[in-house]
């Protein structure tokens, strides 16, 4: 028997290739970790990581707020979120992070036009 260099609990099985007890990488052959149960996690209903593309529009939308930065990330964050969209319908995971993500880069990018388009128009009224 061999033991979990980990927890120190015994393996009985040498073709684990994770520790029963504490998760930890155990050796042996390549089978699949043991996994929490499906769908009884709050955290896996609340962070989709089957829709990639929902997840990281998400934060490039979240980060698009931040000045200057969301000019740049903004056109990213809505692609991504569009992309999350279509593959939510698939899925049915992610929905709500991917229109986010449309929803804050489309607001970030509105915003940053406007911005840009005032200070370009404003010193042509204060000339005249």
């Amino acid at each position: 028997m061999a033991r979990c260099l980990n927890c120190g609990v015994e393996i009985a099985q040498t073709q684990e290739l994770y520790c029963s007890r504490c998760v930890a990488f155990a050796g042996g052959t390549a089978i699949s970790p043991p996994s929490s149960s499906e769908g009884g996690d709050w955290v896996s209903k609340m962070v989709p990581t089957r829709n990639t593309p929902a997840l990281v529009g998400y934060y490039l939308g979240v980060f698009s707020l931040i000045p200057c930065l969301g000019a740049f990330l903004s056109p990213f964050a809505i692609g991504f979120g569009i992309t999350g969209i279509g593959k939510a319908r698939v899925q049915q995971v992610g929905f709500t992070h991917a229109v986010v993500a449309v929803v804050l880069g489309g607001f970030s990018l509105l915003a940053h036009l406007l911005c840009v388009g005032g200070s370009l128009v404003v010193p042509l009224f204060i000339n005249s």
